[in-house]
C-alpha cells in the first residue's frame, strides 16, 4: 500500500494514500475563537470552509512548524449517522510516500490513557514510522462540533 509520510512533532508518520483527497500547500486559515487549541482554523477549499487540525498540538506539545514542506492534508471525517466532512491535517515534512505492507506495522506503541489513539509502528531506517487512523486519532469532541447542527439563538 503506498502512505503519505509526514512530520508531527519529532515523530514520523504516515496515513494511507487511499485516505487522502489532496495534499495543499499551506494557506491562510480563518481563525476559530473558542474552538480547542488543536483547530488551527478553517481553510477555504473549493468554496467550502474545511477545519484544519494542527498534528503537531494534537499529538505533540507544540503547533506545526511554517515550512516550505508543511501541508495541509485533506482527508475524509466521517460521523455518526453515515455523516461525512473532509478535514485538513496540518503536518510537517509533508514531501514522501512510501511503500508498505500491512504486516510492516505490527508494532504497538505504549497505550497511554487520555490521549489520541493512533495506529501502529513500523521500523523506517533507524527509527519508526507511524501509522494513522484518522477515525481514531481525532478527538470525540471535533464529531460534536463537526455534525451537530448549532443552536438558534431566540430572537
Amino acid at each position: 500500500m503506498l502512505f503519505i509520510v509526514f512530520k508531527a512533532g519529532n515523530a514520523n508518520y504516515a496515513l494511507e494514500a487511499s485516505q487522502v483527497i489532496e495534499v495543499i500547500p499551506l494557506v491562510t486559515l480563518r481563525a476559530c475563537p473558542g474552538a480547542p487549541a488543536y483547530i488551527a482554523g478553517l481553510a477555504n477549499y473549493r468554496g467550502t470552509g474545511v477545519p484544519i487540525v494542527d498534528l503537531g498540538r494534537l499529538v505533540g506539545d507544540a503547533p506545526c512548524a511554517v515550512y516550505l514542506s508543511t501541508r495541509i492534508i485533506l482527508t475524509p471525517y466521517a460521523g455518526g449517522g453515515n455523516q461525512q466532512r473532509v478535514i485538513g491535517l496540518l503536518a510537517e515534512t509533508v514531501t514522501n510516500t512510501v511503500e508498505r505492507e500491512e504486516a510492516d506495522f505490527s508494532q504497538n506503541n505504549v497505550a497511554v490513557p487520555g490521549t489520541p489513539c493512533l495506529g501502529k509502528l513500523a521500523v523506517n531506517g533507524t527509527g519508526f514510522i507511524q501509522r494513522v487512523v484518522v477515525a481514531q486519532l481525532m478527538p470525540k469532541e471535533l464529531e460534536h462540533m463537526l455534525f451537530t447542527e448549532p443552536e438558534k439563538s431566540a430572537s
